[in-house]
C-alpha cells in the first residue's frame, strides 16, 4: 500500500504533461497495489482518471482554447462509446479484461517509442470532420469503459489528424474529453460492483496533487526523455498485465 502512495501523484503527472496516461497506471496500482478485483479497480480508476483530468483542466484552463463544436461531436460519441464499453466490460471475464488492459498498454508503449512530439503550429484553418471524429469519439470510449483508462494516448493523435495541428490545444481537448468519458463509464458502473470509497479519494486526492505538480513542470521538461521512460515503464506495466492470469492460473 506504501509503494501506491508514493505512485499515485504520477498519474496526476502524466495527465497533466501528456493529456493521458493516468488510467494506465491506475489500474494496476489498484489492482495489484491495493489488491482490488480488476473490474472494481477499473470502475475505481473512471473515477479517479475523471476527478484528476477534471482538476488539470481547471489548472490549465483548458476551456480558453477549446472548439465547441470539435469538443460537442466528440463528447456524443464518447458518452456513447463508454456507456457501451462500461457494460461490455462488465460482461467479459477478469482475465480477458486483464490481458486486453495488458495488450493496449504495451501497444501504447510501442507508439510512444515510434511517435514523433508534435510542435505548436497554431489551429487555423480548422474545420471539424464531424462524422469521422463521432466515430473515433465512439471506438475510444469503448476502450474507456472496457479498460477503465481515458485513452488519452489515443485521443491526442486522434485530434491532430482530424485537424488540431497545436499539441497543447489536441491535450486540453483530450483532457475535457477523459473527463467526460470516464465519469460517464463510471456512472455505469454504479450498482454493478462493491466499491469502496476511502483509497479511491486517497489516491485521487495525491493524483490531484502530483497534476498540479505537472501542470508547473509543463513545458520545462525535456519531452522525448519524458516519453522515452514512460514508454519504458508502459512496456513493465503491460507485461505485467499480460502474465498476471497465466501466474495464477499456474498458482
Amino acid at each position: 500500500m506504501l509503494v501506491t502512495m508514493v505512485l499515485a501523484p504520477l498519474i496526476g503527472v502524466l495527465l497533466a504533461l501528456f493529456g493521458a496516461g493516468g488510467g494506465m497506471i491506475t489500474v494496476p496500482l489498484l489492482a495489484y497495489g491495493v489488491g482490488l478485483p480488476i473490474k472494481v479497480a477499473i470502475a475505481a480508476s473512471l473515477w479517479i482518471v475523471a476527478s484528476v483530468s477534471l482538476v488539470t483542466v481547471l489548472r490549465k484552463r483548458a476551456w480558453q482554447v477549446i472548439r465547441p463544436k470539435l469538443l460537442l461531436v466528440f463528447a456524443i460519441g464518447g458518452f456513447s462509446g463508454s456507456w457501451i464499453g462500461s457494460y461490455v466490460g462488465l460482461a467479459i471475464p477478469d482475465q480477458l479484461q486483464s490481458v486486453l488492459f495488458g495488450i493496449l498498454v504495451l501497444f501504447v508503449a510501442w507508439w510512444m517509442r515510434r511517435a514523433t512530439a508534435v510542435q505548436a503550429s497554431g489551429t487555423d484553418g480548422f474545420v471539424c470532420r464531424c462524422f469521422r471524429t463521432f466515430i473515433l469519439a465512439l471506438v475510444l470510449g469503448i476502450v474507456t469503459g472496457v479498460l477503465g483508462v481515458g485513452a488519452g494516448f489515443l485521443i491526442v493523435p486522434a485530434l491532430i489528424w482530424l485537424g488540431i495541428s497545436d499539441f497543447r490545444v489536441a491535450v486540453a481537448h483530450s483532457l475535457v474529453v477523459i473527463t467526460l468519458n470516464a465519469t460517464v463509464a463510471g456512472i455505469s458502473y454504479l450498482g454493478h460492483i462493491d466499491l469502496d470509497v476511502a483509497p479511491v479519494l486517497l489516491i485521487a486526492a495525491l493524483a490531484a496533487a502530483g497534476s498540479l505538480i505537472g501542470c508547473r513542470f509543463a513545458g520545462h521538461l525535456p519531452e522525448p526523455a519524458l516519453r522515452s521512460g514512460f514508454s519504458l515503464l508502459l512496456l513493465i506495466v503491460g507485461a505485467g498485465m499480460l502474465l498476471a492470469p497465466l501466474v495464477r492460473q499456474l498458482t
